[in-house]
Parts: C-alpha cells; sequence; structure tokens
C-alpha cells in the first residue's frame, strides 16, 4: 500500500472505506506519495520512538501537545518520529478541532508528510484499512508472481531464457541485475554488461562468501557500487530435494548468482524473498541449459572411451566427423562443412583435462561438479569466443576429481593454457578453502580419432607438470619440453620420493648429527652453476671451506659434482625431496 491510497479523493473514496484521510503536507513533492505504508501505530506519548517501525504510519490523537506549549514539543515529536522511520503523521483533529500550526511547520521543517484525521474518523478504521490492503496486496503479489512463472514459461519455450526472465521479475522492481557464472561471465542481465574485471570480483567475492557459509544475501561494494549477491544453486551433486547442508563438497563452485545492483540491508523480508524466488526460477532456467548438453556431455563420454581403446580408431573417426559437422552447423552457419578450411582455417580438436584436488583426497569433489566447473571456464569468451557451446563436450572422468573436455578449435585459434589460467584463476581461487587446489592440463590440436589418445595423454600429463604451489595453474604441450624438470611429476610419487631419500639421506643424516649444511651447501652450489666463488660469496664462506664441503657432499655419497649426470641427479634429488 502507498500513501497515495489513504488520501481522501473523488476517485478514492468509497463509501465502505470511509477512513480514506485529508493531505496536510507533502514537504517531498508528488514523490512522497508512493512512499510505502507497511503497517501503523497509535501513539500518544511525547516520545514515541521506541514504539515506531519503518515504514509505520503513525496516528496521533495530540494528547501529549498543549495549544500554547510553544513549538518545541511539536518539534520534538516530528524528529524521533523522522528518525525512527515512520513513513507519515495522521495527526487527530478531535483534541483541537484542527492541526495545530507547530506541527505543520515541524513537519514541513522535518520532510514529515502530514494528514488530518477527521473527528468522524476512529483510527481503529485507518488501522483496518491498512491492515486490509496489506493482505490483498501480499494476495495480489502471489497472483503476480504466479501469472509471471507462467508467462517464464511461455517464453523459455519460445527460446527467450534467462534475460527474458530477468526482464520480467526485475522491470517492476526497478532494480538493475545481472546473472553471472562462477566465472563472472555475464549469462543475461543488465546493458551495459558489468566489466569484466567488476564480474570477475563480485564472482569471488560471492565463493568466498558461500564456501565460509556466510548467510545469503552477500553484500558487498565493486567500483563505488553497492551489490546483493543472491545465489542460485546448482544440481551438481544434489538430488532432488536435497537441502542446502546435503550438497556435495565444493558444489558451490559452480552456482551462479545474482547481482543485483543495491544494499538490502534496509529490504524487508518480502522483498528479499521475491529475490529468492527469482533465484530459484533462474535455476529452473539453468536446469533446462544442462538439460539441452545432455547430448554433448554423452558424446564426451563416448569420446573418453575411444580414447582408452587402440581398438576403436574407426567407430572414433566417425564419432569425430559428427561432432565436427554438428559444431560447423551451429557456429559458422551455411556453406561451411565439416573439416573444410575457411576464413579462420580448418577445424581441429584438443582435449583438455582438469582436477580439483583437496587434502580430503580421492572422491572429493563429486564428478558432475568438477565436470560442470570445466563448463563454465570453457564457455566464458576468453576461452573459446562466444560461440563456445556448441563446440566443446564436457564429461566426468578418473576417480571423480577429474573432468576431461574435447574442445572444436579452428586452426589458427587455439585454446591456450594462459586463457584458461586467466578465466579460472580470477574468480576461482577465493573460493578455494586450504589445501585446495585447481589444475589445467591442454593439449596440442588434432585431426583425427587416431590422434584422439595421444591429444589425451598430452593433456593429462600437462596437467601433472602444474606448479603444486598454485591454487590454480594451468599447463600446455609447451611446459612438457621447457625443462627436464617439468617431466618430474609424471614419475609415480612413491618412486620419486624414494630416489630422493636414498640419494640425499647421508647427507641429511650427516646434518642432523653434526648440526652442520651440507644440503643446503649443495643446493646453493648447483643454484649457482657450480661456481666456488659466487656460491662462497652468497654463503659468506671462504673457497677453501666451501670446496671441503663439497667434498665432504662426494665421499660420504659416492658420487662426482664435477660429472653433469650427478649434478642432474643431485638437482632431481633436491626437487623432488
Amino acid at each position: 500500500m502507498r500513501l497515495r491510497d489513504l488520501l481522501s479523493s473523488e476517485e478514492a473514496h468509497a463509501p465502505a472505506d470511509p477512513c480514506l484521510l485529508r493531505l496536510l503536507g507533502l514537504p517531498g513533492g508528488e514523490r512522497d506519495l508512493d512512499r510505502p505504508v507497511l503497517g501503523t501505530v497509535t501513539i500518544d506519548l511525547p516520545d514515541p520512538g521506541r514504539f515506531v517501525s519503518p515504514g509505520d504510519l503513525v496516528l496521533s490523537g495530540l494528547a501529549w501537545h498543549h495549544k500554547d506549549a510553544g513549538t518545541e514539543r511539536a518539534d520534538a515529536f516530528v524528529r524521533v518520529l523522522v528518525e525512527a522511520g515512520a513513513v507519515a503523521l495522521g495527526a487527530g483533529e478531535a483534541q483541537f478541532g484542527h492541526v495545530l500550526d507547530d506541527l505543520v511547520e515541524a513537519c514541513a521543517r522535518y520532510g514529515l508528510p502530514l494528514l488530518a484525521v477527521g473527528v468522524e474518523v476512529p483510527f481503529t478504521s485507518v488501522t483496518e484499512y491498512v491492515a486490509r490492503g496489506r493482505t490483498e496486496e501480499r494476495i495480489g503479489g502471489l497472483a503476480a508472481l504466479v501469472d509471471r512463472h507462467r508467462r517464464f514459461s511461455t517464453e523459455r519455450q519460445a527460446g527467450a531464457g534467462a534475460e527474458a526472465l530477468l526482464e520480467l521479475l526485475l522491470a517492476e522492481l526497478d532494480l538493475h541485475a545481472h546473472i553471472l557464472s562462477p566465472t563472472g561471465r555475464q549469462i543475461a542481465g543488465a546493458r551495459p554488461p558489468l566489466p569484466e574485471k567488476t564480474a570477475s570480483a563480485l564472482a569471488g567475492r560471492f565463493l568466498a562468501a558461500e564456501r565460509a557459509g556466510e548467510r545469503a544475501p552477500h553484500r558487498t561494494v565493486a567500483r563505488g557500487t553497492a551489490f546483493s549477491l543472491f545465489p542460485v544453486r546448482s544440481g551438481a551433486g544434489a538430488g532432488a530435494g536435497a537441502g542446502e547442508g546435503e550438497r556435495a563438497p565444493g558444489a558451490s563452485l559452480t552456482d551462479w548468482l545474482i547481482a543485483v545492483e543495491a544494499d538490502t540491508a534496509d529490504w524487508n523480508g518480502e522483498r528479499i524473498d521475491l529475490l529468492g524466488r527469482l533465484a530459484r526460477l533462474v535455476a529452473v532456467e539453468r536446469g533446462g541449459r544442462d538439460t539441452d548438453r545432455t547430448m554433448r556431455r554423452r558424446a564426451a563420454e563416448r569420446l573418453l572411451a575411444l580414447a582408452g581403446s587402440a581398438a576403436a580408431v574407426e567407430g572414433g573417426q566417425a564419432l569425430f566427423e559428427e561432432e565436427e559437422a554438428a559444431a560447423a552447423r551451429l557456429t559458422a552457419g551455411a556453406g561451411r562443412e565439416a573439416g573444410e578450411g575457411g576464413p579462420q582455417g580448418p577445424l581441429r580438436w584438443q582435449a583438455v583435462s582438469a582436477r580439483l584436488d583437496a587434502p580430503g583426497g580421492p572422491g572429493f569433489p563429486v564428478a558432475a561438479s568438477v565436470r560442470d566447473l570445466l563448463e563454465e571456464i570453457l564457455l566464458h569468451p576468453r576461452c573459446l569466443g562466444p560461440d563456445a557451446g556448441a563446440r566443446l563436450a564436457v564429461t566426468a572422468a578418473g576417480d571423480g576429481a577429474e573432468a576431461v573436455a574435447f574442445v572444436l578449435v579452428d586452426a589458427d585459434a587455439l585454446l591456450t593454457p594462459d586463457a584458461v589460467v586467466r578465466v579460472a584463476g580470477g574468480s576461482l581461487p577465493r573460493g578455494l578453502r586450504a589445501g585446495e587446489r585447481l589444475a589445467f592440463g591442454v593439449s596440442d590440436a588434432v585431426g583425427g580419432a587416431a590422434e584422439l589418445r595421444h591429444a589425451l595423454a598430452q593433456a593429462r600429463n600437462a596437467r601433472q607438470v602444474t606448479a603444486p604451489s598454485e591454487p590454480v595453474a594451468a599447463c600446455g604441450p609447451d611446459d612438457l619440453a621447457a625443462h627436464v624438470m617439468a617431466l618430474l611429476p609424471l614419475i609415480p610419487a612413491e618412486v620419486r620420493r624414494e630416489f630422493s631419500r636414498r640419494l640425499l639421506a647421508p647427507l641429511t643424516d650427516y646434518d642432523r648429527r653434526y648440526r652442520s649444511d651440507l644440503v643446503p651447501t649443495l643446493r646453493s652450489f648447483l643454484e649457482h652453476d657450480g661456481s666456488w666463488a659466487r656460491c662462497g660469496e652468497a654463503l659468506h664462506l671462504h673457497v677453501n671451506s666451501l670446496r671441503y664441503r663439497i667434498s665432504r657432499i662426494e665421499a660420504l655419497t659416492g658420487r662426482n659434482l664435477s660429472r653433469l649426470e650427478d649434478k642432474m641427479d643431485f638437482a632431481a634429488a633436491l626437487h623432488m625431496g
């Protein structure tokens, strides 16, 4: 109910509603008539503050006032009402026969709308009128929501999607909002879209708050604008009807969000609930999109199975050609067939391996979460451009913490590890807990099923050589050939640990027994390329002292640090230790 609904007028007055009031003062002009009235309270105390709530219409018979008391009492009364958030004052005329001038002046001074309640109008009638209007408003709001849902369902069947949903449910609220993916990709919303850095920052704030268990909506500020972030829950790892507490570990990393350009701190519960309903409807729309991807996910499963079968080249080639033809029709339009050259060259395939590791070990998180997360990353325009959805197929793999994607690309516009880490590294690190890390491997482009197995192995090997200290890291084929040390992660962990322990054990035992520094000396000697002078300077040692330490290292291990092979063995052992 708005303030204007309470005013006596030829249009609004009805015999059943004799409680409509008379306007005395409107300091803010016509816009004050649109103030929402959330309730009424009747007050005849000189200090009414503790009884008034924001949005209340205050009704007073003015028993606290004296006609000759001066302006101070009226001034103090009105000031307290404004500080408490009252929407207007309804002053009864029964006490003095009219509303006193000092009260009119005080309301004008503090910007509080003033209504006169005639002698014939009981306060209870005003209270009942407001209560009845609020009930009708709630019923009307529910009917409108049902109607919006119906219209949305109709629009979605026509292909309108999330954009139409936002327009339908936010237009009348006079709000700007954006639906964002966990990487900050704008799926729908206000135009112009948010700057990429702002969207990524909002997604990062959202992920951090969700993983920390904070209650939504999450309030934040970006570029001087207040935002409130509402979660659009993904279905990854949760069955139908599963509650938040039952969701799979890591599932929130794949949630979308609605970023509303407003601070919800002063919103009432109904308004927040409306945005929550919007989020649930967007989740339904997202579920429809996921259903649309089902065929592509099944194709990825088949390609993954073929990559593991050396005898399935013929079937793999047929599947390759089928996927290429479908993607070419969707992305390039008429006139370009699968494998045919064009402005951007022939179509090729790349494999991507992604893994989300956590201290909990295998089984975290569920496979669907990693698959959906890899999809969201690859759908970002920075990775594959605006039409990526038709050119990628993603499936879960391995022990449930890995996902694999097969991506159709132009020969001169390949997916790069740098693009993947720029997208994933913007917001996702804020959603990772201590010890969790995301690693990606990207293969070279290949042209047929016979090379699929090699591409997948290459992507997985590249993923294994990512820096373990980085929470989000990506590598490609070039990283496999960048340095021999990059190949060490490809050796089983048990083999690496045993090699390091056996070679360095004599030195670590000696250091522990005599409190010496043979291992740090060896490390520095190799880091300075075997230069006696530079190593001695770095360790603050005389060259003769350094030579003594190196001779002890050689004697204890039986190795010769003037030989290249022994230097490489020591460097590998230190790197793996």
